[in-house]
This record gives structure tokens, sequence and C-alpha cells, in this order.
């Protein structure tokens, strides 16, 4: 071989080894994927619609850079509008979270959804089997949802504030925010009670001793009565803003879910604030925020994708690790951190767990009245 021939040879050569090098490469980050968009016949886009703070940009990198599929990811701050979005139609989503009751029942009986195709979702058998099981209630064998993010009801407060104004506060009740005699000594701290009426009528009734399931008119009168004795105590009605108002000093007690205000202890740490949250011993509330298609979804095949995605153990204790929400994988919980394992406001202990139940969705003359009444109560009528 002349040098000629050498030189085309090695030309030659040192191409076929970029471009196995090039392909290489760029199939890296498909091998995660099980249907990676190039599979899917469809644009490499994803349009998800999720509550504020839940998945951190981190794991949508990794995900579009594992599947080239493009992720706009919109957010929402309560389920009203999520749901409006949803009953328009034409959302133009192909994911979304809502939460379980009673939003998804209700969607799911307006035709809201995709059924879904489980032969797609390799990781399903990670689900964590009770926070399956409770899902069940409401979505009977996952046709249309799969449980992801899930937590408690209950209230959280700034323990040196409530302390200094009621040495003897019955920290562990419900009396807290619903007995007048009580709530009244926090007024001056701040007093917040969450923003949906599906949040606060089942804890007041709980409060009184009626099951929160209940669907009788007069219990909900019952509720309402006690909710407009201590209306002129609470100062608003908040949403995601609890917990960053608890740390700042604006509130000193709040009805609050369980993720937001274990962000919010951990913040107060840093300001020698001692923030404490509780499910209250009368009884409280079990949340499920769970992943839905919906029925008019513009990229279906790329949403199994991203669910599959999603449910990986490891992308799910990531997701916790970061954003201090359990998720319901019980293959990722030996890959969460030690500490939020350990920590009962995230993971609370099972006598704790047989406390808590999922509302329910009501008849509509029931929720006709109780919108009315939440109303009045907002307004401070």
């Amino acid at each position: 071989m002349n040098w000629s021939e050498k030189q085309t040879f090695i030309t030659r050569l040192s191409g076929l080894i970029l471009a196995a090098a090039l392909i290489f490469w760029g199939i890296i980050p498909y091998i995660h994927s099980p249907n990676p968009s190039n599979l899917t016949g469809e644009p490499p886009y994803l349009n998800v619609y999720n509550w504020y703070g839940m998945i951190p940009a981190s794991i949508l990198s990794q995900f579009e850079k594992e599947t080239g599929i493009h992720v706009q990811y919109d957010l929402y701050d309560n389920n009203e509008i999520l749901e409006a979005k949803l009953l328009a139609g034409r959302s133009g989503y192909d994911i979304v979270f809502p939460s379980a009751s009673p939003y998804i029942e209700r969607q799911i009986r307006a035709d809201a959804f995709q059924k879904l195709d489980k032969t797609k979702l390799r990781n399903l058998h990670h689900l964590d089997p009770d926070i399956a099981l409770c899902m069940e209630t409401i979505d009977p064998g996952l046709t249309y949802s799969i449980p992801f993010f899930w937590g408690t009801f209950g209230f959280a407060y700034v323990e040196e504030a409530i302390l200094a104004r009621m040495p003897d506060a019955p920290v562990n009740s419900h009396r807290m925010l619903f007995d007048p005699n009580v709530v009244s000594k926090f007024k001056s701290c701040g007093v917040t009670l969450l923003e949906e009426s599906v949040d606060v009528y089942p804890a007041i009734m709980a409060f009184l001793g009626i099951d929160p399931h209940s669907s009788d008119l007069n219990d909900l009168e019952a509720a309402q009565q006690q909710l407009l004795k201590v209306r002129p105590s609470i100062s608003r009605f908040l949403g995601q803003r609890f917990g960053s108002e608890l740390v700042s000093g604006e509130i000193c007690l709040a009805q609050a879910w369980s993720g937001d205000v274990q962000v919010a202890e951990e913040q107060a740490k840093e300001l020698n604030r001692t923030i404490r949250y509780v499910v209250p011993e009368e009884g409280g509330t079990l949340w499920i925020d769970a992943i839905c298609i919906p029925k008019d979804a513009p990229h279906p095949k790329n949403a199994y994708v991203f669910i599959d995605f999603l449910l990986r153990p490891d992308v799910s204790a990531a997701i916790t690790n970061e954003m201090k929400f359990p998720i319901a994988n019980k293959g990722a919980k030996p890959l969460i951190k030690k500490d939020l394992r350990d920590n009962e406001t995230l993971y609370p202990r099972p006598e704790v767990m047989k406390r808590l139940k999922l509302d329910k969705i009501q008849n509509s003359r029931y929720e006709e009245i109780r919108t009315r009444y939440w109303f009045q109560a907002k307004q401070g009528a």
C-alpha cells in the first residue's frame, strides 16, 4: 500500500470511527426510555399541566435528554382552574395532575380522560400498593389515573408564637382552628384556612364528631355554623403560600398539607423558629394527586413515555429528595434520603395513617349548597 492509499484508508477509517461515535452518543440519551419519541410516531413535544413546585426542572431536563421530547410545563395552583380547562375541552395538555376526590371522580364521570393502556407502562409495578388501594376507591382498577404525589391534610403552627399566646394550647386537636374560644387567641398573629371548600368542611365535621363523608345537609349546615363562628379569627384563605407565610411570620397558624410544611420547617430552622405539623387526633384527610391523560391529548403516546419515566424508582426518589413530597412508589423508598424517610410529617406512623380518609364526591344538591355556603363564609357573611 503506497502513501496515497494509506492516507485514503486512514481518512475513511477516521470517518467511520467518527460516525460510529456520533451514532453511539446519539443513542445513549434513549437507553432508559422504553418508547423514545422517534418510535412513537408523534412530534417530539409534550404539554404538561401540574401544581407549582412538584417536579424539579432537573427532572424535566433529564427526560428531554433521554427521549428527545421537549416538555412545555405549565403551572396551576388550585383544582378549579384545572377542572375548568378539562371540562371545557381542547385544553391542549397531554398530562395533568388532578387531586383524587372529588375532582378525578367527577372528571371521570364527565369523560375527561382517556382509559390507560397499562401495557405501555413497564414501571407500573413499582406503585405503592396501599396508596393504589386508596385510589381505587375513586377509580376502580386505576382505569384512568395513576396515583403519584400523596400526603396528608392537617394544620401547621409556629410554636413560639402559639405558646406565647396560649401555653396550654391543644396543639394536637382541630380545636386550634375550629373552637372559637381557642382560635381567637391567635387572631393577632394570623390564622389561615385552605382555599378550597372540599378541604375545609370535612375537617370541621371531624372536629364536630360528624362523619366527614356525610351527605346529610343538616351536617353540612352544622359545619357552616361552626365555620361562621370562627370566621372573625380567620385572616384569609390560602393555597400554596401558607408555608412561606408561616416562615416569614405573617401568620402563626394554618390549615395545611404535609409536603409544603416540610419545606417550611427546614426554612424556619434557619431563622431559629420552630414550625410544627399535626394530623389532628380527631382525624384528617389523605390527599392524592394522580397522573391522567386528557381525552383529547394531542400527544398521548409521548404521554406514556413521560408517565413511565416518572414511575422509575430513581426518578421518583429524585423528585422526593428535592421537592420533599412523598411519591406513591414503593421501589423509590430505599433511594430516598434517610432524614426524609424518617420524617413523620412526610411519612406518618401507621396509627396516624389509619385516621386518614380520602374525601368523596357528593350529590349535585349538596355541592350546590356547599358552594353557596363557602362563598358566604369567605365573604365573612
